[in-house]
């Protein structure tokens, strides 16, 4: 039989009198298989109550371990398709990612973003420009930082405040900025006007307590990664240490764990994941914070796993979309310029368009000329001279294969 969530265990304990809870709790908190943190959320009992004395814990049972090697399968399938994308498709494809990772994440929240807004963002940034607008800016370099950075490294409050302040400058309203050294100093509620959902912490003392030991559990190495971020995760949202931007931080910080542990795309597909399922999402928040439930994780650890192979088959899927489509582009284009040598100079030209297209969130953020001749050029400079690409893209903008559709910079987008 499968394990059971000790909150229903409770219920059927009230006409099945064979059942002992306390027994249950306690052979499940000391098993052999049992991970016992030393951290302590703040929980509710059925009658309100926030209570704080029990101590994380999960069970690596079997469907945890099924889970687990279903994720880093799918990484590895993940690996292989995205070795098989181009240049220029596998970078855009990876921005797309990135942009809707930010706006999905500020959703959930209630944050309304602009996927164009934040596409463009990304787009300056990476091509080393400086983005015409200040809005989201600093939330697009840190997500920047999954891709370019090594694994951050959290070692105090500081560090932390430090990533806070990076990911939300200009995002949060000043009467909602953290009013402690380092958290918030004053008590919040999280639900709606008529129902309280959690009531974290009160003060920052209470909640350095608690970011104390999440610290020291976060750089403890003696726990499975995947089941890491994941209790972390659920730890600072039960913790709750800012006024504000509590959920956009808590999914940064699990996003750019596990582009080092699993592989950056999984990583840049959990809040779209998410955002497909946010009444689940919710509940399972909902669930892990009943006292009732003992403040084991193991059901709370499950849900999500299943939720980020949900954000993995999506890009498995995308992916397989994409080569498809890229070589039905290859066709028509070796039909259109009757060909079957793919390193004709003229080819290549047209296919790098045809990359950006397919890729591109839209088309002003697809490649600009000059990026496409100094990247020909930078690789290989006798094939690929500056004024015979210029030339290419011109013969083809004549013959209608190619379309300007910007003057400053100059770009083109290839119309088949």
């Amino acid at each position: 039989m499968a394990l059971q969530p000790l909150s229903i265990l409770r219920y059927m304990s009230n006409t099945d009198h064979s059942i002992s809870v306390e027994k249950e709790y306690s052979r499940r908190l000391n098993g052999d298989s049992t991970f016992k943190t030393n951290l302590f959320p703040v929980l509710t009992d059925k009658m309100s109550r926030r209570k704080e004395s029990l101590p994380i814990f999960f069970i690596e049972e079997r469907r945890l371990v099924i889970l687990s090697n279903d994720i880093n399968n799918n990484s590895r399938k993940i690996d292989q398709l995205s070795m098989r994308l181009p240049g220029i498709a596998k970078n855009s494809y990876i921005q797309s990612l990135l942009t809707d990772e930010i706006q999905y994440s500020n959703e959930i929240e209630g944050v309304k973003t602009d996927r164009k807004e934040i596409g463009t963002i990304v787009d300056d940034l990476q091509n080393n420009s400086n983005p015409s607008q200040r809005r989201l800016v600093s939330t697009v370099k840190k997500y920047l930082d999954i891709l370019n950075e090594p694994v951050i490294k959290i070692r105090n409050f500081s560090d932390l405040r430090k990533i806070y302040d990076s990911l939300t400058e200009g995002e949060i309203p000043e009467d909602k900025l953290p009013d402690g050294e380092y958290f918030r100093n004053s008590p919040v509620r999280i639900g709606t006007q008529t129902e309280t959902v959690h009531t974290p912490p009160v003060d920052e003392k209470k909640i350095k307590e608690k970011m104390y030991s999440l610290i020291e559990f976060m750089n403890n190495e003696d726990i499975p990664p995947i089941e890491k971020s994941l209790v972390t995760h659920f730890m600072f949202e039960n913790t709750h240490p800012f006024n504000d931007g509590n959920g956009r931080m808590g999914r940064y910080l699990l996003s750019q764990y596990l582009s080092k542990k699993i592989d950056s795309f999984t990583a840049l597909s959990i809040s779209g994941a998410i955002h497909e399922n946010r009444a689940k999402y919710y509940k399972i928040f909902k669930e892990a914070d009943k006292y009732e439930n003992g403040a084991e994780l193991t059901f709370f650890i499950v849900e999500m796993m299943k939720l980020i192979i949900e954000g993995q088959k999506s890009v498995l899927e995308n992916m397989n979309d994409l080569l498809g489509a890229l070589n039905e582009y290859k066709a028509q284009l070796k039909s259109r310029l009757s060909i079957e040598d793919e390193s004709d100079t003229e080819f290549k030209v047209l296919f790098i368009f045809a990359e950006s297209k397919l890729f591109s969130i839209d088309s002003s953020l697809g490649i600009k000329d000059t990026d496409l001749i100094n990247m020909l050029y930078s690789e290989d400079r006798k094939k690929y001279k500056k004024i015979q690409t210029k030339r290419i893209i011109q013969k083809y903008e004549d013959k209608g294969m190619l379309k300007k559709i910007s003057g400053k910079p100059l770009q083109h987008e290839i119309v088949l």
